[in-house]
């Protein structure tokens, strides 16, 4: 597909994920958690397309930086109350592009850095969102992490999605077709670092070090 019309494709595919989240939380029919992480779980799955649509890494990195300075100005005004809602002094809406953005320039033309950051990117998408909804709903064996609380119930469902993120990563990427090694190291860390992450900075450090981790056992190997 030609960059132009991927790009195009990327903006039409927020809007589209972002409006559904909104629309679904004005109407009721889902609360703020589950409109935010409709959107985190939508737009952090985009990478797979984005690695397979585009070819320019520059084009590719366009969307999500601009979306740093998009995010920072609706938490500062309120544009999406289904993504921003109750933030806080949470910017993980922030952190989350800059992760896409950083990664897609250091990895995009790296041998194996492809399935690399695509892989520490849906462990983020699909991990985080397991760990929040499942430890809110079953979390029941509670352990504290400085002033936070995490459950291991969501850290189990951390593992277990980053476990298939980085599988998926691997059998749908060129460069990657992880083995089990690597798989369990990926989800591993990115387990440890989503449950010592405070006010959002887990969007930004699970992927880079999962991304990174990966990367270099796939050259050591």
């Amino acid at each position: 597909m030609n960059d132009g019309y991927a790009l195009l494709l990327s903006f039409v595919y927020v809007a589209i994920v972002v409006g559904l989240a909104e629309t679904l939380r004005r109407a009721g029919r889902v609360s703020f958690d589950i409109s935010r992480k409709i959107i985190h779980v939508g737009i952090g799955t985009w990478i797979l397309p984005t690695v397979l649509l585009f070819r320019s890494p520059w084009l590719a990195a366009t969307p999500p930086a601009i979306f740093i300075v998009l995010n920072l100005a609706s938490l500062a005004r309120g544009w999406s109350r289904a993504m921003d809602e109750g933030a806080g002094e949470n910017i993980g809406t922030v952190f989350f592009p800059l992760s896409f953005t950083l990664l897609i320039a250091s990895l995009w033309n790296a041998e194996g850095g492809k399935a690399a950051l695509t892989a520490g990117l849906l462990t983020m998408a699909w991990g985080d969102a397991a760990a929040a909804l499942i430890g809110i709903r079953f979390g029941r064996h509670r352990y504290r992490v400085g002033r936070s609380w995490r459950s291991l119930e969501g850290s189990a469902a951390m593992f277990v999605f980053s476990v298939a993120a980085v599988a998926a990563a691997g059998a749908l990427v060129n460069g990657g077709s992880y083995g089990p090694a690597p798989i369990l190291a990926g989800a591993a860390l990115a387990t440890v670092l989503e449950a010592a992450s405070r006010r959002g900075i887990d969007n930004l450090l699970v992927p880079v070090g999962t991304a990174f981790l990966l990367w270099g056992m796939g050259r050591i190997g």
